[in-house]
């Protein structure tokens, strides 16, 4: 049997996990000195109300021990393998505790860990295709070629009212951060082609402003067409999400539009009334 892996950055829970046909090994959040993992331990509301009230935030990807140790679990049968789809290397360290995991069990030959080059929805939906073609008998070469093509056709964005949140993470300079929050912008970030990194778009002072310079983008990289699935997904700000869509819907009427809360270790690096805009092609 062909084993799919991923984590809580396809915004599944484990028991959700269960019930779609992966395996799902939750992604944790460090809050005040105590780990919670996703889903498991937190839930995307109360991770937001945690950071409302200014509680020290920091995130983490699963152990290798627990990495390998599942491994072990799947590979009992002589015939088994693992295809574990990972978050953007570059992004997270998941995709190299994958790889250590894998090279500490003793057939390592039957594990292929696959970057995804995404997080969020788009790996979401490789995750979702990856058991499709699985249930339909396709081998893992196969399964690879298809999430490859996927991935050259994913754009994603996130807008942040607090740049706290990205400066502590690293993602951008702390001096950008306090003359955003002064000057109440809204920037715009975008995952680079080759997903390690993140880049600045633009900033705007308002949502719709925030929503025509994700449609340029994504009109940049070859538009939206009736094979593309636009995630919106939201730090627990419903209404603007709702905004979101409503906006998009006008702009691609024929695109399916999936919104979602964001997992907790998302709300780290994003905060509470973070919206990412995800694009990417169902092959």
């Amino acid at each position: 049997m062909l084993h799919i892996v991923s984590d809580s950055s396809t915004l599944y829970s484990p028991e959700e996990a269960r019930r779609a046909g992966f395996h799902c090994v939750p992604l944790s959040v460090c809050i005040d000195g105590s780990t919670f993992r996703d889903y498991e331990q937190i839930t995307p509301k109360e991770m937001a109300d945690c950071c409302r009230r200014q509680a020290a935030v920091s995130s983490s990807q699963p152990a290798v021990g627990e990495k390998a140790d599942l491994y072990a679990r799947l590979l009992t049968d002589p015939g088994d393998e693992i295809l574990d789809i990972t978050i953007a290397d570059g992004l997270s360290g998941t995709f190299a505790t994958a790889c250590m995991a894998r090279d500490l069990t003793k057939d390592p030959a039957r594990i292929t860990v696959f970057n995804s080059r995404a997080l969020g929805g788009p790996q979401r939906l490789m995750v979702e295709t990856a058991v499709r073609l699985r249930d339909e008998g396709k081998t893992v070469a196969e399964i690879l070629l298809v999430l490859s093509a996927m991935a050259q056709t994913d754009v994603s964005m996130v807008a942040v009212p607090d740049l706290g949140f990205l400066a502590r993470g690293g993602r951008i300079p702390k001096g950008m951060a306090a003359a955003g929050s002064l000057l109440k912008l809204l920037p715009v970030v975008i995952r680079r082609r080759d997903g390690k990194a993140l880049d600045t778009l633009g900033v705007s002072r308002t949502w719709k402003g925030v929503f025509q310079k994700a449609r340029a983008a994504f009109e940049q990289e070859g538009g939206l067409d009736a094979s593309s699935i636009l995630y919106i997904l939201h730090g627990d700000c419903p209404g603007t999400a709702e905004k979101a869509r409503d906006w998009f819907r006008t702009q691609y009427p024929d695109i399916e539009i999936v919104v979602l809360d964001l997992c907790p270790m998302f709300m780290v690096h994003g905060g509470p009334g973070c919206l990412a805009l995800e694009t990417v092609k169902k092959l």
